[in-house]
């Protein structure tokens, strides 16, 4: 009897200690994931973190050799040399002769012109508007006609001078505008700043060049599982940090580490670290000097250039801001640059004639605009955005239905 005690007693002191130990862990795994990704594990918010890193069956930005890269799922145009995927908008080029051709450059916001992923949708002058031609459906009937067509060639994640090598592309490829609008501001200052000075790319690059240049090619064998893991959860902390660290080894190696280590690309392009103050006052001065050569080009082509900078949720009281419009306010990545420095983008610095700083076009305005973290807004915020541009250049686009 004696033994079978003491027996008994050295099993539930070795369950003591495993249930301990196995405690101890996920404790451990709480706070790790906590100071990781700055998430509580049992809040939506880290839900949603990890569904960022869901990824598709195959690579959708390839680079391209004159501006930077591509995106697979944008459309060719008949009018081009070749069939590779150019503009956002799928081009109905019906009588295109006989249209005023509106090219739109910039970032994804810009691209959200012509497509957008939100499902909101609204009346404008007895039309439906939804997420596909919202800029060229608001133009059109603003003036009662349908002269105007909308060349959007926007990049995700674009940035200058990507925008000016765009253009010269597109003019390489002998395509023919009477107006050029380039939506951008966020992108130049949050992509060069997080993103480009983290990783040693030079600022000038494309966003995270090095990264998307090392990865091309890469294996897509864990794409199963990291999709498997980003889509489910457990209430063990310990069992997601263990999904966190094959989520992140599968992300690196399908987009490239978040730090530019062991790589030669720095080196090779003999980038030299400087001060982040300096940084930011070269990211300004490439937002400056590209847009300042779109206008040079487009006056030298006789198109009109308008030049606007776009609002963005992080830029201090820019608008009355709804409490779910206030969740969104969890990426400090870019939050915390463009609130700190977002305003000190001038547009009076710019040569060109035509130009509009919309970043406090919402300041009064306490409707739902914004659906996510960065700078994305529905399909009601692109309405007004492309109202607010018909309305500040009404004469000037009348002029071209004379």
């Amino acid at each position: 009897m004696k033994k079978k005690n003491k027996k008994i007693n050295k099993i539930f002191f070795y369950s003591i200690i495993i249930f301990s130990l196995f405690l101890i862990l996920n404790v451990i795994s709480y706070f790790s994931i906590k100071v990781i990704t700055k998430k509580n594990i049992y809040s939506k918010d880290y839900i949603e973190f990890k569904k960022r890193f869901r990824k598709s069956a195959s690579k959708s930005t390839y680079p391209h050799p004159f501006f930077g890269f591509g995106v697979k799922q944008n459309f060719s145009s008949e009018e081009s040399f070749n069939d590779e995927p150019i503009f956002v908008n799928n081009l109905n080029l019906t009588d295109a002769e006989n249209k005023i051709k509106v090219l739109v450059l910039g970032g994804s916001v810009a691209k959200h012109l012509s497509i957008n992923n939100s499902g909101d949708k609204l009346d404008f002058k007895g039309i439906s508007i939804l997420n596909e031609d919202i800029f060229e459906k608001s133009l059109n009937k603003y003036f009662n006609t349908n002269k105007f067509h909308v060349y959007n060639a926007a990049i995700d994640g674009g940035k200058q001078p990507q925008q000016l090598f765009k253009l010269y592309y597109l003019d390489l490829m002998e395509f023919k505008f009477d107006i050029i609008i380039n939506l951008d501001g966020f992108n130049e200052l949050a992509l060069s700043l997080s993103e480009n000075y983290a990783i040693n790319d030079h600022l000038v690059y494309p966003r995270n060049y090095s990264r998307l240049i090392s990865t091309f090619n890469s294996s897509f064998d864990c794409l199963d599982d990291i999709n498997k893991r980003v889509n489910q959860y457990s209430y063990l902390p310990i069992i997601e940090f263990y999904d966190l660290y094959h989520i992140k080894n599968c992300h690196f190696n399908l987009e490239g580490a978040n730090k530019n280590i062991g790589t030669r690309f720095s080196n090779i392009t003999n980038y030299k670290k400087m001060e982040f103050e300096e940084a930011v006052k070269i990211s300004k001065k490439i937002w400056k000097v590209s847009s300042d050569k779109i206008y040079e080009f487009s006056k030298n082509k006789n198109i009109l250039y308008i030049h606007i900078l776009q609002p963005n949720l992080y830029l201090d009281n820019s608008k009355k801001l709804t409490e779910k419009e206030k969740s969104l306010l969890t990426y400090p990545k870019y939050g915390n640059i463009i609130s700190n420095y977002y305003e000190t983008l001038n547009l009076n610095n710019l040569i060109s004639e035509k130009k509009l700083d919309m970043r406090y076009l919402f300041k009064e305005n306490s409707s739902e605009l914004y659906r996510d973290y960065c700078c994305h807004l529905n399909n009601l915020g692109m309405h007004l955005i492309s109202l607010n541009i018909i309305e500040n250049f009404k004469e000037e686009l009348e002029t071209y239905l004379d």
